[in-house]
This record gives C-alpha cells, sequence and structure tokens, in this order.
C-alpha cells in the first residue's frame, strides 16, 4: 500500500493485417496503458486512424452536441444491446437531429418575437405616458416634432424662439416627457436650446394608433409567444424523455469506437507492421498476454522490455548518472475501502511511480484529525445521518459519493472522539444531570471511569476536558487544555518524523544512502534534539527556575548532540539555506496545535449558543420559541462549519506540514486503453 502498483513495459509487434484485432482485443481488456510514439525515423511512422475514424467521429460530435442542447443527464440506469443499437443508429440519429433542428429553430424565433415585442413594449412606455396618437407624431411638411425626456418644463425656451408653437408634456418617472411642434425654418434653433436643457430625444416610433392599445396588444402577443415557447420547451424534455436511453448507449458505443479507430494514432507503423510501446500491471502481465496471443490467434508478438531509465534532476545538475526514475504510468495499490480518501492525493498530485505514496497513512490520520477538532457526538450523528442522505439522494454522482463516504468516515470519528470528550452539542454529557451535565435529561456520566491506571500512568480520569485546564479532581487527573495542547505537538512530531522517514526512503531508492542521511536524516536529529532539550527547559522555565539548568543532565545532554550532529548534517547537505528553514521545522510542529485549538472555538460556540438559548426559555411561551429558534440557527451554523473547518485544517496539516517533507507527487496517471460499459452490452 506505500508504493504505486509495479508496472511491466511491454512491446508489442504484429503485422497490419491483424492490427484491428489487436486493438479489439486490447480495448476488450482494459489494460494496457499505450505510450504515444513521437519519434518518426526512417522505417516508422505515427499510424493512421482506421477509415471510419471521421465518420465516428462526426456522429460522436453531433451526438454530444444534441446531448448538450437536449440536457441529457447520465443518472439512468439500464443495458442496450450493441448489435440492436448499431443497426437503428444512423436512423435514429439522423431522425433525432431533424426534429431537434426544427425545434431548435423555433424556439429560435420564437425568442426573437418575445425579445422584439419586450423592445417594442419598453420603447411604447413614454408615448404611453404621453397619451397622444402616434400619428400625429410625425408626416408634417411644414413642422417638426421633437419628443424626448426633459427634467423641468422648456416651454419659456421654445417661446423665446418662436411664438407659433404646441407643447404636450406629462410625467415620466422623476422627468416630463414633451412632444414640441415647431415650423420647420425654426427647428435647428429650437433644437439646440432644447439640447442646453438636457433634453434627450427617445427612439421615434412611425406607427399609428393609440399607444395604450398598442402596449396591450405586445402584451398579448408576448403571452401567446410565451405560452408558444413553453410548448416548445415541453416538446424538447418530452424528446429527451424518450431519446434518453438511445443519447447515453449510442454515445458509449460511438466513443468505445472512435477510441478503437484513432488508437493507431498512438502506433509506431511501418508499410506492413505496427508496433504498441505500453505499460501493464506486473500481476496482470500474464494474463494481459495470455489473451491477447489467444484473441489474435498467436500473430502478434509480445514481450516486456527494460524500461527507459531518466536521471533525476539533481543528478542532471550534479552530473551522477547513478540513480535513474522510471518514467511508468501510477497506478494505486490500495484496497477498494480505501478509494474515498484517495481522491484527496490526487487533489494534491498522485504520486511518482518511484516514491513513497501516503494514502494509507492520510486515509486513518485524516479522520482522526477530523473527529478530534469536532469531538461531538451529536454534530457527529448530524453529520452521519446527512452524509447518508446525500449519499442516497445523488447515488449516480461519483464525486458526491466520494465525498459523502469520506464525511461518513469523519462522522464515525467525530462521534467516538465525541464520547472521549463526553459532549454533545455542547453539552457535558460526563457530569450528572444535577450538576448541570446532560442533555434533555439525559447523561452518560456513570459510564465515565474515575482513577483508572493504565500501566506506570494513573489514576486519571475521563473524559478529556477541552474547555479546563485539568488537574487533580477527586484523587483523579483530569487532563485538560495544557495536557491536550502538549499532546497536539507530540503527534506533529510523530507524524513530520514519518515524513522524514518516509522522505530518506524515498531519498534511499533515488540518489543513495549519503543524500538520504544528509537531505533526511539531517531533519530528524535535529527535531529531535530540540524536542528533547525542550522537554527539559520548559518545566524550568515554566517554574523559574531555569538558573538550574544542568548541561549533563541526559536528557539534555542527548538531546543537544543530536541537534548539533543534525545541523553538522545539514550544512553538509543543504548548506546555510537549510539553516534557515529550521523556524520553519518549529512552526510546523506548532501548527498542529490547531487539532485543539479549532475545536475549543466549536465547543465555545456551541457553549454560548446552548445559553443563550436557556436564558431565553426562562421567558415565557415568546422566550421559549425564541430559544428554539436560537438554539436550531445556532447549531446549523456552528455545524456548517463543523463540516468544513475540520475539513480545512486536517488538509492542511497534511498538504503543508506532513506532504512537504517527503512526497514531490506529479506522477503520470495510469490510463489504460478502454472503456468501462455502463449502458451497452454485447
Amino acid at each position: 500500500m506505500l508504493e504505486p502498483q509495479r508496472m511491466d513495459r511491454v512491446l508489442i509487434v504484429g503485422t497490419k493485417d491483424v492490427m484491428e484485432t489487436t486493438i479489439n482485443a486490447l480495448h476488450d481488456m482494459d489494460i494496457l496503458h499505450i505510450e504515444d510514439y513521437t519519434a518518426e525515423g526512417e522505417y516508422f511512422r505515427i499510424g493512421k486512424p482506421l477509415k471510419n475514424a471521421t465518420s465516428l467521429s462526426e456522429k460522436l460530435l453531433k451526438l454530444r452536441s444534441i446531448r448538450s442542447y437536449l440536457g441529457t443527464r447520465n443518472d439512468v440506469q439500464f443495458k442496450e444491446k450493441r448489435e440492436k443499437l448499431a443497426r437503428e443508429l444512423d436512423q435514429e440519429l439522423a431522425t433525432l437531429e431533424a426534429t431537434l433542428t426544427s425545434k431548435m429553430n423555433e424556439k429560435s424565433a420564437v425568442e426573437a418575437g418575445i425579445k422584439e415585442a419586450s423592445h417594442r413594449e419598453e420603447a411604447l412606455k413614454p408615448y404611453e405616458a404621453l397619451g397622444l396618437p402616434l400619428d400625429l407624431l410625425y408626416g408634417y411638411e411644414s413642422v417638426n416634432v421633437f419628443v424626448g425626456t426633459v427634467q423641468k418644463d422648456v416651454e419659456p425656451v421654445v417661446k423665446a424662439i418662436t411664438e407659433d408653437y404646441g407643447l404636450f408634456s406629462a410625467p415620466y418617472g422623476k422627468d416630463l416627457i414633451v412632444a414640441i411642434f415647431v415650423p420647420r425654418d425654426v427647428s435647428s434653433k429650437v433644437y439646440e436650446a432644447l439640447l442646453k436643457n438636457d433634453f434627450i430625444e427617445i427612439e421615434p416610433l412611425r406607427e399609428t394608433g393609440d399607444p395604450s392599445a398598442l402596449a396591450k396588444a405586445l402584451e398579448n402577443r408576448k403571452a401567446e409567444l410565451a405560452a408558444r415557447l413553453q410548448s416548445i420547451n415541453n416538446d424538447i424534455q418530452e424528446l429527451n424523455k424518450r431519446y434518453a436511453r438511445f443519447i447515453l448507449a449510442s454515445e458509449e458505443i460511438l466513443t468505445i469506437d472512435t477510441q478503437k479507430a484513432e488508437a493507431p494514432l498512438k502506433f509506431a507503423t511501418s508499410e506492413n507492421a505496427f508496433v504498441i510501446d505500453g505499460w501493464v500491471p506486473r500481476n496482470e502481465y500474464e494474463k494481459f498476454k495470455e489473451g491477447l496471443l489467444k484473441a489474435t490467434d498467436e500473430k502478434v508478438y509480445v514481450t516486456t522490455v527494460e524500461p527507459e531509465h531518466k536521471p533525476y534532476p539533481r543528478e542532471m545538475e550534479e552530473q551522477e548518472a547513478v540513480h535513474h526514475e522510471i518514467d511508468a504510468p501510477v497506478k494505486y495499490a490500495n484496497p477498494r475501502w480505501m478509494y474515498s480518501l484517495q481522491a484527496f492525493i490526487d487533489l494534491y498530485a498522485r504520486p511518482r511511480y518511484d516514491e513513497i505514496d501516503p494514502t494509507a497513512v492520510f486515509f486513518f490520520m485524516f479522520p482522526l484529525f477530523y473527529g478530534f477538532i469536532l469531538g461531538d457526538i451529536g454534530y457527529g450523528l448530524l453529520l452521519l445521518i446527512l452524509g447518508f442522505a446525500v449519499k442516497r439522494m445523488l447515488k449516480h454522482s461519483e464525486g458526491f459519493q466520494i465525498l459523502t463516504t469520506a464525511l461518513i468516515i469523519c462522522s464515525i470519528s467525530s462521534i467516538f472522539f465525541g464520547f472521549i470528550f463526553g459532549e454533545f452539542l455542547g453539552f457535558s454529557m460526563a457530569k450528572p444531570v444535577e450538576d448541570g451535565g446532560g442533555f434533555l435529561g439525559v447523561s452518560l456520566a456513570e459510564f465515565y471511569p474515575r482513577g483508572v491506571h493504565i500501566g506506570p500512568i494513573g489514576p486519571f480520569s475521563l473524559p478529556l476536558e477541552r474547555l479546563f485546564p485539568g488537574g487533580f479532581e477527586h484523587g483523579s487527573y483530569v487532563f485538560g487544555i495544557k495536557d491536550l495542547l502538549v499532546f497536539c505537538c507530540l503527534i506533529g512530531i510523530a507524524q513530520i518524523i514519518l515524513g522524514y522517514a518516509f522522505g530518506f526512503t524515498n531519498e534511499l531508492k533515488q540518489h543513495g544512502l549519503k543524500t538520504a542521511i544528509l537531505h533526511k536524516g539531517s531533519w530528524v536529529l535535529i527535531l529531535l534534539g530540540g524536542v528533547a532539550m525542550l522537554w527539559y527547559v520548559f518545566p524550568l522555565m515554566i517554574s523559574q527556575q531555569i538558573g538550574a539548568l544542568n548541561p549533563a543532565n541526559p536528557l539534555f545532554l542527548a538531546g543537544a548532540v543530536m541537534f548539533v550532529g543534525g545541523l553538522a548534517l545539514l550544512l553538509m547537505g543543504e548548506g546555510v539555506l537549510g539553516i534557515i528553514e529550521i523556524p520553519t521545522l518549529m512552526s510546523n510542529v506548532l501548527s498542529y496545535t490547531r487539532l485543539l485549538a479549532v475545536g475549543m472555538s466549536s465547543v465555545g460556540i456551541a457553549f454560548a449558543v446552548n445559553t443563550m438559548a436557556s436564558m431565553m426559555a426562562g421567558g415565557g411561551i415568546i422566550g421559549l420559541i425564541g430559544a428554539v429558534v436560537v438554539f436550531a440557527l445556532g447549531h446549523t451554523i456552528n455545524l456548517v462549519l463543523g463540516i468544513i473547518a475540520p475539513g480545512l485544517h486536517a488538509l492542511r496539516l497534511h498538504y503543508v506540514e506532513f506532504f512537504t517533507k517527503f512526497y514531490k507527487g506529479g506522477g503520470k496517471i495510469y490510463n489504460p486503453f478502454g472503456f468501462i460499459r455502463k449502458y451497452t452490452e454485447d
């Protein structure tokens, strides 16, 4: 699980008369990751697609365009026989295309009509306010008519130019709509004067009749067009329902056939032969070879070849060509039950073929971090219900299935830590009801042990308290904030050391023992040495007895030796720049305290909501209603934060603090030549 599946590089050679048979066999097996052939030489060139490739591509493009127009979803389950569908495909596709084209053209015409009617409706509004028949506003030989909006009465402006005029006005919004009739010989002067008084001419309408009647007719026209548009949309939806199975199944068939027809573009071909270069998982090679030889009547030659090695970047710089990487595609070797959280590794980067795959560690640690942060029985149960509900509702969405499975795992972890912390929606379940504990009269106080001994540790009590400092109580030690703070730092130290251990393994494989010690072993010594010295010094600082520091103390001395030794190795491996990164290591460790800090903020919000709700509940029926609203709304908001914040911070601790110690990523994704059928079968 800690490394990707081992791959064999495979070479397939055959004559062109069996190339199509070979393609069909490879596609059906869905195992071979084909490497593109790019280096054209004297004997081999990039292959040409099969004869039907162009026709298949055109049909596939047409079908996908139709699916896009119809909005066909892939949330149905069925199986169609390939042979029957292939016989009907051309005719059905032509019928569907013709029907849809007709409907889409009709829809476009109706939408254009609605748009035009809306535009005319807007243009008529100022004329409606003015109230004059439209045929009175144009068509004069000796008179010009100006229609537009002004901010104030402009009659004095017109009157100052000519006494021979006609003016009609009406309110229009915050302005006035005016129609001004003036003799043609003074129209230019009047127009210039109007412009100086903020006159804005409106769009002229060369129509006849009453504006209100015309607007009413347009309104009726729009209603008719809207009804027609709804009818067309209903027809398109019915078309989608009728042809959904055909579209999905045909798209699958055409995708498969197009992949096969275009496969030679990845091959090296000569006049009479072809060569396929690719990768097969090592544990499937024998099955692959046997299947291919059987399908082609042993007319192809199949063998494994030595993978092509490439020097690592650092080796290119230092010109050391001893260790090499293999540019093989990466296929995870994790069990299926890890797939839900494996997606988060891909979100960061697919591991390289020759480095540690952190999925197994992430699968266990991410939910633990999430649960430790949220740590509430009530919130965990709500997330569990939400996860199952969404998983059921969106069962055809692969992405949501992955996310909801991850949420369910994390909710179980939250419930577990909720019992450890004794919290249910912010209420303390470990206190008796008479002491203010429990929820709705239910307490779990009798189930929490007192005076527990584990080896040399004890006596101590559960639960762990996230809102109290901790200490002895009734003869037992209660672990509180200060203890959890130290625990979080220890978790950080352990995970960072694990990261360096993985990094040491990677460096050992890639660059040798010397580089592994200098670049990773040095950091482990620095971290362990620093922790040992701090473990001795910190209590002295807290008790203000730093003057009693004894450099010969075994713990302090061992820490100092490790720290200095690690520093010397770091200088040899990374130089002065490495030393500059030491404060970053300290910040990485302290960053794990967010496991406690973020969780405490959630507990604090829940406690505040409960306090406000209990205070309001004593205020009669109105107060009781308010308390219910505050309780429901407050915990809903806190739950939303409880979904997002723990996930983000748990991810950050892995991506930033953990992965950076060993993980480069950037591996090539294993993409076998084939197709997983969903809607068709032979």
